[in-house]
């Protein structure tokens, strides 16, 4: 009688650690896209809704279990967290492969989870992709929101990274119990043994053993696909910076995707140069406009015209500053750097005898 107890209350643990399968709660496909996901939850919530069977306890956990799984597989990583490691991955919050044991379970039940020896799991985050972005001064100047579409390895919309046709066809390796690796035991000599750890042969250092292949992804767990990145370029960003689009690298099985890291690039200007916060600028004029002075306009980078005057002799190379007219601070866009202009003067290749003669009055 003690055995077949032990037995029903083992049983009974089970099935409260796995639960029941989260797709065929909502009626939906493994591969379902998230549409698919709402309108199932849509149809299936209002039947069992508790406002509608206030004492109807069945349907109210039937409810509170819906709600639970559209959760879980409308959220894009708890679904890659379900998909690769169950219900028992995502309460806590393993991420590496480890896989539920009945160690654990009991250890957590009837000590308070304080198993010592054993922590929880995290999932290993990817490598970043670095990206060279290069933009314009206007858009530095006056910021811009870039939408980017990028290429990327993703986990298969099929079998959600599992690799297997069918859910069911995978399981936890028997040899490592889901860890992936084994302690062996060698006997150097009498009364002398070592034990080491090494990788487990039958699953491969997995954890899992798949018995079927995917006919999407040919067993891979990934595939490529497109997404569309918004980049928001704020005014007075640097040469260099780094804007970081989090987990939006690649995908692959057990891991967290790394962060696509785009590097600021500033193509050329064709009239400003910029060095930090001030805008450099060459102004050409002639030599009687340097002479006798001047009033030239031009266009700013948001397109507002800057007046240039002066009313005195400008001497060639000489450079003035004009407050305000830089390039916005970054994370301050009211404060601007300044503008200076250098003049060029414009000399004529040749002159008549009678501006030569006209020059040697002036110079009188």
């Amino acid at each position: 009688m003690k055995a077949i107890f032990c037995s029903l209350i083992v049983l009974l643990c089970i099935c409260f650690v796995l639960g029941e399968d989260y797709y065929k709660l909502l009626g939906i496909s493994r591969n379902a896209k998230i549409n698919e996901i709402k309108k199932a939850y849509r149809k299936l919530a209002p039947l069992y809704h508790p406002d509608k069977h206030p004492d109807d306890e069945e349907k109210k956990s039937k409810f509170q279990a819906i709600s639970n799984a559209y959760e879980v597989l409308s959220d894009d990583e708890k679904r890659r967290i379900y998909d690769q490691y169950g219900e028992e991955g995502l309460k806590k919050g393993m991420k590496s492969g480890g896989s539920w044991n009945m160690e654990d379970f009991f250890s957590n039940v009837f000590t308070g989870g304080a198993h010592k020896g054993r922590s929880s799991d995290e999932i290993p985050k990817g490598n970043p992709i670095r990206i060279k972005l290069q933009v314009t001064l206007e858009d530095l100047y006056n910021g811009k929101v870039l939408k980017v579409l990028q290429k990327r390895q993703e986990l298969c919309s099929y079998c959600r990274g599992t690799g297997a046709e069918n859910a069911d066809d995978v399981s936890t390796c028997p040899d490592c119990n889901g860890s992936g690796v084994k302690v062996v035991t060698q006997k150097l000599g009498p009364g002398f043994v070592q034990r080491m750890q090494t990788t487990c042969d039958r699953c491969g250092g997995k954890g899992r053993i798949v018995t079927s292949t995917c006919t999407h992804c040919h067993g891979t767990k990934v595939e490529t696909a497109e997404q569309m990145i918004t980049i928001d370029i704020e005014k007075g960003m640097p040469e260099g910076h780094e804007i970081i689009s989090y987990s939006d690298a690649d995908e692959k099985p057990g891991e967290e995707p790394g962060d696509l890291i785009f590097k600021i690039s500033v193509a050329p200007h064709k009239r400003f140069e910029r060095k930090g916060n001030d805008l450099f600028l060459n102004m050409t004029i002639s030599l009687l406009q340097s002479l006798v002075g001047f009033s030239k306009t031009f266009k700013h980078l948001d397109g507002h015209e800057v007046t240039v005057a002066r009313d005195v002799v400008t001497k060639p190379g000489q450079q003035i500053s004009i407050n305000g007219e830089g390039m916005p601070h970054h994370g301050f866009s009211t404060q601007k750097g300044d503008l200076y202009v250098t003049f060029i003067v414009q000399f004529p290749t040749s002159l008549t005898e009678e501006q030569k003669e006209g020059f040697k009055k002036l110079l009188q």
